[in-house]
């Protein structure tokens, strides 16, 4: 009989869902692996399937691992942590969290544009005023960069506010009614300096590490607006502080950042015109949430796939680090 480990919280009627399903043709062990650690040591030993977030170095102890069904959509710290066992399946979330991170960068967007926090501060001080000079979405030209499920559900929301949609994909192919334009990466440099809004939704990989480049914030309108909400190692910080303290951008909105936790010392923390969340917009703490039903329901599909000898969904391709059909 096979095992699966589940180290992510769990409703009890998901966890009946779950071993129901599986038939009786696989054991689950569901526990808090930060709770018990002599336990949670002993299942890694044996299971072939693990649901959830375990550590770089608990692999060392995954002597049967089959399968890691990771609940989130961006893995490469298990990519680049190179201890991965290897044969073992590296599966990632992507195609849950569309909705969440989207709603997340469009608050950050508008919070920019209509200078939210701006008047939030105002608040504080108890004062009353008008803030003009707000940047309207309408008639905007927006790019976005990752046409893929967060970057095309943003694609449909902000539709009916703005002019023109561009997007920037991995390869070219047919793409939603919602995108007026796409390209590849390679066309990125053209795209940029049409764009009043830039919302950047990639993945980290070789090729978009330091994509942002000074010389390529300098590309934007002036009065750009940047959003980035994939990874932090897509932007050249040192660079965004130096162009940001001319007077570039209308605003910048960065849900990630370079290293994570940004350091206190960071000069970004007090950078006039930026509003920074600490990697929240994929989050949910409710068990009951609409994004944490849909990982749950993810992992009982791709479980099913596994335990009847089918290629699951959403297998990572080691060589560049995400899954190959993007």
């Amino acid at each position: 009989m096979k095992k699966a480990l589940v180290i992510i919280p769990y409703l009890d009627e998901d966890k009946e869902k779950l071993i129901n399903a599986a038939n009786g043709r696989c054991e689950f062990t569901f526990l808090d692996k930060r709770k018990n650690r002599e336990e949670y040591i002993s299942a890694l030993k044996n299971t072939n399937l693990i649901i959830g977030e375990p550590n770089n170095d608990d692999f060392q102890y995954c002597e049967k691992l089959e399968m890691l069904q990771s609940s989130s959509s961006g893995v490469n710290y298990y990519v680049d942590g190179g201890k991965f066992p290897e044969g073992a399946k590296l599966c990632c979330m992507t195609g849950v969290y569309g909705n969440v991170i989207a709603e997340h960068l469009l608050g950050m967007l508008l919070s920019i544009t209509r200078r939210i926090p701006e008047y939030r501060d105002r608040q504080n001080e108890q004062k009353w005023g008008i803030i003009r000079y707000d940047k309207p979405l309408e008639g905007s030209t927006v790019l976005i960069l990752g046409a893929g499920d967060i970057g095309t559900t943003l694609a449909k929301w902000l539709r009916p506010m703005v002019g023109k949609i561009m997007g920037i994909r991995r390869t070219k192919r047919d793409f939603p009614d919602c995108f007026d334009e796409m390209a590849t990466l390679d066309k990125l440099d053209e795209m940029l300096p049409k764009a009043d809004f830039v919302i950047c939704v990639l993945p980290h990989t070789p090729a978009t590490a330091g994509l942002f480049d000074e010389r390529r914030l300098r590309l934007m309108k002036e009065d750009a607006v940047l959003i980035n909400g994939g990874r932090g190692s897509l932007i050249d910080q040192e660079a965004l502080i130096k162009v940001m303290a001319e007077g570039k951008f209308f605003g910048v909105g960065l849900d990630v950042t370079s290293p994570e936790p940004l350091p206190a010392e960071s000069p970004l923390w007090k950078q006039e015109r930026l509003l920074i969340t600490s990697h929240a917009a994929g989050n949910s703490c409710a068990l009951e949430s609409p994004l944490e039903r849909k990982i749950r329901a993810f992992v009982l599909q791709n479980t099913l796939h596994w335990l009847e000898g089918e290629e699951p969904e959403n297998v990572i391709d080691f060589s560049i680090g995400y899954k190959n059909n993007l």
